[in-house]
């Protein structure tokens, strides 16, 4: 739609915020789903304080949205706590990862969004404004270890592309490119 009937304008997504008492798992137990799906959404993204170090939006005592507005916890992050299975340092890593890649393209978060696999998910999208363009190509619950991504069509042959996730420089070869890395995802851009 932001690129049909919604054309000039744009959205913003958030998962959590103290004006919406019905967060995207308030008991934060996917910190790194929320974060992907937040970050690599279409449109305005709008992290939430504490959301990239999941900060507990479930305090004893609180009503309303108080619940929503705790002390930051600084505290977990310096001690590397764990909640629901997360440590909080790597829930920031990810959070930062995401957030990198969509600063450093456009595509992103403007970008017209097409899928180029269903499983696992891989997706691309591209940017033209003016004289400017910006490709990306992502992929979604990959197996860990090595893994190739089709990019034939959006980045052409020989191209050298970096993972933004595993921080990997690949060429592309024959239409694809191999990352080995122990990560499921995989961001690809120039």
């Amino acid at each position: 739609m932001l690129n049909g009937t919604l054309r000039g304008k744009s959205v913003l997504n958030y998962m959590s915020s103290h004006d919406d008492g019905s967060p995207f798992d308030p008991a934060r137990n996917k910190p790194m789903e929320t974060a992907t799906k937040l970050l690599l959404c279409p449109g305005a993204s709008q992290v939430y304080y504490g959301d990239e170090t999941n900060r507990s939006l479930q305090i004893p005592g609180t009503q309303g949205d108080a619940t929503l507005r705790s002390f930051m916890n600084w505290d977990e992050l310096a001690a590397n706590a764990e909640r629901n299975g997360y440590r909080t340092q790597d829930v920031l890593a990810h959070w930062q990862k995401l957030g990198r890649f969509r600063r450093a393209h456009p595509a992103v978060g403007a970008g017209v969004h097409a899928m180029l696999s269903n499983k696992p998910y891989t997706f691309k999208r591209v940017f033209q404004s003016g004289g400017f363009e910006d490709a990306v190509v992502g992929g979604l619950d990959l197996p860990k270890g090595k893994k190739e991504i089709a990019v034939q069509g959006v980045f052409p042959e020989g191209t050298m592309l970096q993972d933004y996730y595993s921080g990997q420089q690949v060429r592309v070869s024959g239409g694809k490119v191999s990352v080995d890395s122990e990560f499921g995802i995989v961001l690809l851009g120039k």
